[in-house]
Parts: structure tokens; C-alpha cells; sequence
């Protein structure tokens, strides 16, 4: 199951709609929704013109998931596509907020409360932690450049092209660490267009939001185009015992550019330049603390906490703000040989860094805080070779990646914290210990894929890839009698077949079979002593999959996939207070089974009316666990997987006298209950979730400049995006979206 893409949509915007979105019920709306008809026209993207009207037929969508572009509905595998158009119409800003509009996709920010981290989840395989030890289950790219770390991944937005969200595994392509799939983040290349334009919204809890875009010509061969921005809002929550606090609980403080120099160095060479930076510091994420066992030594109670959920009571100034930094460039040079023969090199260096941290128990007194500051130094280099010839196409390439990082935290842990039942205050420049872990990873790879044309309706895809990574660990806390150091390496073979029939039209059906591989690492946090810091093995996925994709007429695009996965050696971390901390293990516990369906598409109801929607199911749980594993039974669901997800997305525009349009755009989102953690309890349940965003806007004549109204998380949920049970409390990672309405203006020069 693919996009919701690629037919026209109803609204004014050019309908190279690449969009997906889930079912959404429709719900209790109270007035100020009713009187806003559904709806969103985000803002005009600057730099772009759009038609008059919607297209009247489904135009053909070119992605290149499989490191060459392709056709949308001829790729055998189930992806999502959101184009320019979609991520301003439904107000996505960054990277975490695209769960809301692709099926069985579940993304969350536990990472010490900083919200630059993004953990991806798809089809019930992912990792919430972000330490340097573990690596992300789903991959994340931009511009064909693996980010490789959960945290800072969570990137703006702006000035792109599109986003594919491909399901994995990944096997032979993307290669390692996309079990799960992998985020494709294209952004736009220069165009030597002269154009340039600002995008402003601003609105309740103090938003201000502001961007440009800017793209230029430097002569006949060069081209150079930039983008900016910076992101402000209030936070929801404060420190009640701090008098100056650094910043609000929630608060948005975020800033980032790039810039991109394309040079036609001759008609069949060409050389593209880019450089990325954000910087955030703003407030902790929104946590709350469920104390569930006030007689386990801490006295800890409930009614220590605040009243609202989102204040705290803790003493600590450092732990109400986080901060992080990003810094990434790259260098691509695209040869066509010869005709039919193309030659590709990505050279690029990353650099992440973060310093934040969370009080555990948010009571004045300083019982478990976890303060943290961590970076991580990335080079990749990739070479591909591609060609077309009379029996098909083809690519192969060889990989490089070298990761070289850090975590480091000065930590408090006092079991005996407590003063006549109740929390004891305790000066917090006093800490108990260190824990300090340090990691190299050198990954190496060759790869291979080519479709073959076995007749004029039949396609064969056939991919192989081999991945050596080697991984050199050093683990340290203060009570270690030496640092506990280890090396490990992993050399495994991953591959996909698949098989496509075109059926006419536009309408493909394909089967498919891919094998992934996840690479082993280390615990995150040894705390039971140097004998838990070993090594974990890698995890492996087999996955079987059958899709129907392609338009049904003029009115209808859809994208169905029927799959069924299974994983092997599946890594479940496990959490819990010691006597010495917390200790977080990762082992090889277990294997799960996941079968599901996915369907999403774009229907043209009427000339003026269309609806988005997807829809994903998934049937998941661990089917076998390793004798000696505690905690986890067979049976329990994997961390953070619905069984339902879904949206609804209906947009109708009205041509109005003088050239004008007017858009109106409902967004509904729902997702089923989910567990936190792989151990599954009632204190880590997380409730359903159903949220509404709507959006009315007009676009003047000649496409010159864009006003909407907008309205997000109407009902004004508040949701977990975590949960972490430990005696005797339950950590709540909550959302920062909150109910928000206000004006987006944009402006085309």
C-alpha cells in the first residue's frame, strides 16, 4: 500500500497530490469547529505556482525510494508519499508529526524529554531509546544521507519536495537498521528560478512562526537557493519552586536553515552542494509522574506531585530546558556516462548534539534525575552505479558510514531520599555517580538491485546486499572497578524478490518477499555492573507482502497492501530501579509475528470536492520468548503499536468571482490503545487517541499571496507519547500539541 497520491484533490492546490492520511472518525466538534466547514489550506509554498484548478486526471508520481526515480505505482512496496503541496495543507512543520497521515506509523520523542528526538515505529518495530549503545530500527534519510541517531532526527519541514515513508524491511537498498522501513526527506534543488517568498503563522500560546525561501540564479551553470526559520510558542506548563526557571515546560525555542548550490558543470555532470543547521533550546517535554507504590522506600506520594500534570515541583534549573544542535553537509555529484549509464557519489558529514535531561520524580527534592548532555560525529560516503537497458534497470553501489559518539551523565539516585514518609530535600549540585558510555561503528556494504522485464505485464525485482559493521564500546559508571570495554562485529547477508503485474491503466499488483537486518549493539544503561554491559545480536525480519496500487478510473487513487512479517532475535529492552539506578537492558528475549493490511488513497468525489484517507490494521505479538527472560510473555505486544490507525481528510474549495479560491479542509486522526513497553501492564497502557485539526483559506488571484485560519487539536487532547513503568512510579512522556488556533499568511515574489 502506497501514497494517497497522485490524483487531484479538490483544493486550490496543484494536484500532484502526494498525500496519504488514515480514516478518522468524525468527532464531537464543538461551534468554533462547525463554523470553520473542515478544512486547511496551509499556506501557498512559497517560490511554487499552482494551477487555476485541480487537475481532472491522476498525474504520475516519481519517487526514488529505490535509489532511482520511479514511478509511484510501479515501486512493489508500500510507501507514502507527501508531497510540497500536502505538508503545507495539513500544517506538518517537522518530521513527528507525519504519523498522523500514514497507516500503521506511530512516532514519539521520549529521549530525555527533548523534543529534537524522533523515534519512528513501523509495523511494530522501532526503538524509543536515543543512546549512542542502540540504534533506530527505522532509517531516516534526507537527500539519500542516513541521520543514523533518534535524537535531533525530529527535522523541520520547510523548502521540501517531498517525504516517502517506505515500509521495511529495507533489505537491500537502505540495508541496515530499517527493519521497520525507512523516512526519505527530499528537498527541493535549486532552480535558478529567481523566485522567493515568507511563510508567517502566528497564533494562541504566544506562536510565532516565521520562514523564508529564496532560489537564484549565479550565472548560466549555477544556481543557489536557501531556506530559514525560526519556531516560538509558550510553554503549558511552569517550575512551581523555581524562581528564574531557564524556560517553560514545553516551550518552543527553534531555529534552522539551509542552503543548497547546484553546479551544471556540463550537460551530463552535475554537482550539488548542501549545508543544514537547526538549534533548539527550549523547555523539557511535558512529563508527568503516576506514583503507583508509596511503601517501596522512596515515600513517595501522589499528592507530592503538582496539580496539573505538566507543572513540576523539582528544584533543579537544569532540568527544565533542552538543548540541541545539528549541523549536517553533503556532497553529490550525478554523471550520466552514457546514455543508459549513470554514476552517483554522496559525500557527507553530520554532527549531533544534545544536553538536557529529566527530574524523575518532580518532587522538591532530588530522589532520580538523570541530567545528560551526548554527541555523535557521522561520515558516509556512497558510490551507485545505474543503468537502463532493453531488459530493464538496474543500480549497485558500495557504503560507507563511521559513527563516533558519547552519552554522559552525572546522575542522582538516593533509594534512602525520604524524610518521615515524604521526600527529603537534598542540595542538587550534590550527585551520586556517572555513567559515561562512548562508541565507534564502522559499517561497510555492497548492494545490488535491478527489475527485469520478463514481459510486457510482468516485472521481476530481484536485491541483494552484504553489511559488515563493527562496533567498539566503552561502558563507565562510577562503581565499575575499570571501564568496561568490548568490540563486536556482524557480517550478514539481506536481500528482496519481488514479483509485478501491470494490470492496465495505471493499476499494478505485486507480491513480494524481503529479509532485513538490525545490528546488534549494547545496553544503554548497565547499571547491574560491568557483567551486564555484553553485547546484544542482531534482530531479523522476513517479510511477505501482496499490494493492489494504481488509479480506478478518473476519480480514485488507491494503495492496499496485504503483509505479513516475521521477526527473529527480536532486541525488547527491559527497565527497572536497582539499588545502584536504573538499569536498562537490551537482550535478544524473543520473537514476534505481525500480520496486517494498509490502504489509503484520494477520492474526487465532486469537481470541488475531495477525500484523503488511509487506514492501517496490524495483528502483532511475541510468539516465542527465550527460556530465562523475565517480565515479557508470550503473547505481549510489541512497544508503541496500535492495532488501528487511521484519517480522514476532506477538502472542498470554492472558485470565487475575481479569480480567487477559497479552501476549506477538515483533518481527523485516530489511533487505537498501545503498550509503552513490550512488557505489557496496565500502567503502560496508553489510551486511544482521536484529534482534529481544521483549516479555511484564501489564495489570491495569480497565486501572489495565501491568508488561512487555522485550528489544531480542537478537543485539546492531552496524550502520552510514552510510558515507563518502574517501581514505584510510571514516567509520562506527554504530547506538546495542545489546542491552538490562529492565522497563517504566505507571500510569493
Amino acid at each position: 500500500m502506497d501514497a494517497a497520491q497522485s490524483l487531484p484533490t479538490a483544493s486550490a492546490r496543484p494536484c500532484r497530490c502526494s498525500e496519504s492520511a488514515r480514516p478518522r472518525r468524525v468527532l464531537r466538534v464543538w461551534p468554533p469547529v462547525a463554523l470553520l466547514v473542515a478544512g486547511c489550506a496551509w499556506l501557498q509554498p512559497t517560490g511554487w505556482a499552482a494551477p487555476a484548478e485541480p487537475a481532472a486526471v491522476a498525474e504520475e508520481i516519481l519517487v526514488t525510494a529505490r535509489r532511482r526515480e520511479e514511478p509511484l505505482a510501479e515501486i512493489p512496496a508500500a510507501i507514502t508519499v507527501l508531497d510540497q503541496w500536502s505538508i503545507r495543507e495539513r500544517g506538518i512543520t517537522e518530521l513527528n508529526q507525519l504519523e498522523k497521515f500514514a497507516p500503521n506509523l506511530v512516532q514519539t520523542n521520549f529521549g530525555q524529554g527533548n523534543t529534537g528526538h524522533a523515534a519512528v515505529f513501523m509495523r511494530g518495530i522501532g526503538l524509543q531509546d536515543h543512546i549512542i549503545t542502540t540504534d533506530p530500527a527505522v532509517g531516516i534519510y534526507i537527500d539519500g544521507v542516513y541521520l543514523g541517531r533518534n535524537m535531533g532526527a525530529n527535522m523541520d519541514l520547510m523548502n521540501i519536495e517531498r517525504v516517502e515513508v517506505v515500509r521495511g524491511p529495507q533489505g537491500s537498498l537502505s540495508g541496515r537498521n530499517t527493519l521497520g522501513g525507512a523516512i526519505n526527506i527530499v528537498t527541493r534543488k535549486p532552480g535558478g528560478e529567481g523566485a522567493a517568498g515568507i511563510d508567517l503563522k502566528v497564533g494562541s500560546r504566544g506562536r510565532i512562526n516565521g520562514n523564508f525561501f529564496a532560489d537564484q540564479a549565479l550565472g548560466n551553470t549555477l544556481a543557489f537557493s536557501v531556506t530559514g526559520g525560526l519556531k516560538f510558542r509558550n510553554g503549558v506548563g511552569k517550575a512551581l519552586r523555581i524562581a528564574d526557571p531557564k524556560a517553560q515546560i514545553g516551550e518552543i525555542r527553534q531555529g534552522f536553515g539551509r542552503a543548497a548550490l547546484l553546479w551544471d558543470a556540463a550537460d551530463n555532470l552535475s554537482v550539488l552542494a548542501t549545508a543544514d543547521v537547526s538549534r533548539s533550546d527550549q523547555g523539557v517535554a511535558p512529563h508527568a509522574v503516576e506514583v503507583f507504590n508509596p511503601n517501596n522506600g522512596f515515600g513517595l506520594r501522589q499528592a507530592d506531585q503538582p496539580a496539573d500534570p505538566d507543572d513540576t515541583f523539582s528544584l533543579n534549573n537544569d532540568l527544565t530546558s533542552t538543548e540541541d544542535r545539528t549541523l549536517g553537509v553533503s556532497l553529490t555529484m550525478d554523471w550520466e556516462v552514457a546514455d543508459g549509464l549513470n554514476f552517483k557519489a554522496i559525500l557527507s558529514y553530520r554532527d549531533m548534539w544534545f544536553e538536557g535531561g529529566l527530574d524523575n520524580e518532580k518532587v522538591p527534592a532530588t530522589l532520580i534525575e538523570f541530567p545528560e548532555r551526548g554527541e555523535a560525529d557521522q561520515l558516509a560516503l556512497e558510490v551507485q552505479l545505474g543503468g537502463v537497458s532493453s531488459w530493464g534497470d538496474w543500480v549497485a553501489g558500495l557504503y560507507y558510514f563511521r559513527e563516533d559518539g558519547f552519552n554522559d551523565s552525572p546522575f542522582v539516585f538516593r533509594a534512602d531520599g525520604v524524610n518521615d514518609g515524604r521526600p527529603a530535600v537534598i542540595p542538587v549540585s550534590d550527585f551520586d555517580g556517572r555513567l559515561y558510555l562512548q562508541q565507534e561503528t564502522d559499517s561497510r556494504a555492497v548492494f545490488a538491485h535491478a527489475n527485469i522485464d520478463l514481459a510486457d505485464r510482468w516485472v521481476l525485482g530481484l536485491g541483494a546486499r552484504y553489511t559488515r559493521d563493527e562496533k567498539d564500546a566503552l561502558g563507565s559508571l562510577h562503581y565499575f572497578p575499570a571501564p568496561a570495554r568490548r568490540s563486536d562485529d556482524w557480517g550478514e547477508f539481506t536481500g528482496d524478490v519481488s514479483l509485478t503485474r501491470r494490470l492496465g491503466g495505471n493499476l499494478n499488483a505485486f507480491l513480494s518477499y524481503a529479509r532485513g537486518y538490525q545490528a546488534g549493539g549494547y545496553p544503554p544503561r548497565p547499571f547491574g555492573g560491568p557483567d551486564t554491559f555484553v553485547a546484544f545480536d542482531p534482530t531479523f525480519a522476513d517479510s511477505f507482502e501482496f499490494g493492489l496500487k494504481g488509479a480506478w478510473g478518473g476519480s480514485l487513487q488507491f494503495n492496499a497492501a496485504l503483509f505479513h512479517v516475521r521477526y527473529t532475535d527480536l532486541a525488547v529492552q527491559q527497565n527497572e530501579l536497582i539499588g545502584e539506578g536504573f538499569l536498562t537492558l537490551t537482550q535478544n528475549a524473543a520473537q514476534s509475528k505481525a500480520t496486517g493490511v494498509e490502504l489509503e488513497g484520494l477520492w474526487r468525489v465532486a469537481p470541488n470536492l475531495s477525500v484523503q484517507f488511509a487506514f492501517g490494521y496490524i495483528d502483532i505479538e511475541i510468539s516465542k520468548v527465550d527460556a530465562g527472560v523475565q517480565g515479557i510473555k508470550k503473547g505481549d505486544q510489541p512497544a508503541l503499536t496500535p492495532d488501528f490507525t487511521g484519517s480522514l481528510s476532506p477538502s472542498y474549495f470554492w472558485s470565487l468571482p475575481g479569480g480567487g479560491l477559497l479552501t476549506a479542509r477538515l483533518d481527523y486522526y485516530h489511533r487505537s490503545e498501545m503498550f509503552g513497553q513490550p512488557i505489557n501492564s496496565q500502567l503502560n497502557r496508553m489510551a486511544a487517541l482521536n484529534l482534529v485539526n481544521i483549516s479555511l483559506g484564501y489564495e489570491s488571484p495569480g497565486r501572489g499571496w495565501t491568508l488561512s485560519f487555522y485550528g489544531q487539536n480542537l478537543t485539546d487532547e492531552t496524550y502520552p507519547l510514552a510510558k515507563l513503568d518502574l517501581d514505584p512510579t510510571v514516567l509520562v512522556i506527554n504530547s506538546n500539541d495542545r489546542r491552538e488556533y490562529g492565522v497563517r499568511f504566505g507571500r510569493r515574489f
